[in-house]
């Protein structure tokens, strides 16, 4: 299992039964420091933790050093996700999305924290300066993700109403976000406060550039006020 902790309080509370018959390994990623020390008895309920980044694996052997723990970051199958023939590419977006037009892509989650919202508002404003005919913004998410916002809410106060911002809402196979991030000119990824994303990954394994933003948090390692990690 993966993601934050605090959505597995229900299993924490039963771990004893769990690993008498089976071992629990958590995927983690904690993404800024202060140690979150409050963190503690839910890693002390797993058998193993394997760390997505330099500083989740730092955090882990602070606050729980006696659980094993190794560092596990993302990693992409460069067999699927791979520049793809030009001619292949120009010719299926010419057919999705229609000549011309310079393509951003959003690959994530509509959570608070990918900024969703401020995304849509920030390609209204671009819009605005180069035609609404000019580019076009594919979001490969939950439009209506009760954790996020309403993005269709939000087009329609920008009046956005006419397939200048287009979902992608349902499952799609490896090969078939292989040809997304292909048929993109720019991948964006500016959530708050976290680490350098699995969609940004795999668009560079695409060879399609990404616009992200710098997570800083205080240094632990030297006296430097602020230090910057990559995963």
């Amino acid at each position: 299992m993966q993601t934050d902790p605090r959505f597995f309080d229900w299993l924490w509370d039963i771990e004893d039964e769990i690993r008498a018959t089976t071992p629990i390994v958590y995927y983690h990623t904690w993404d800024n420091y202060p140690y979150p020390t409050f963190n503690r008895p839910a890693y002390l309920s797993n058998d193993y933790i394997a760390c997505i980044s330099k500083l989740t694996y730092d955090i882990v052997n602070k606050v729980s050093p006696e659980v094993p723990n190794c560092y596990l970051p993302h990693s992409v199958d460069m067999s699927v996700f791979r520049k793809y023939p030009e001619d292949q590419v120009v010719s299926l977006k010419e057919q999705h999305f229609g000549k011309d037009k310079f393509l951003f892509f959003f690959n994530s989650r509509n959570a608070r924290r990918k900024m969703t919202g401020s995304i849509v508002w920030w390609f209204s404003d671009f819009l605005n300066i180069v035609g609404k005919d000019k580019a076009l913004l594919l979001m490969h998410t939950d439009p209506k993700d009760p954790n996020g916002q309403d993005l269709e809410a939000i087009l329609y106060e920008l009046k956005l109403i006419n397939g200048e911002v287009r979902f992608s809402k349902n499952r799609s196979s490896p090969q078939d976000l292989a040809f997304m991030y292909n048929m993109s000119d720019c991948l964006i990824n500016i959530s708050d406060a976290e680490g350098f994303g699995l969609s940004c990954t795999e668009s560079l394994a695409c060879e399609t550039p990404a616009i992200v933003n710098m997570t800083r948090w205080p240094s632990r390692t030297n006296n430097r006020s602020e230090k910057t990690f990559l995963a």
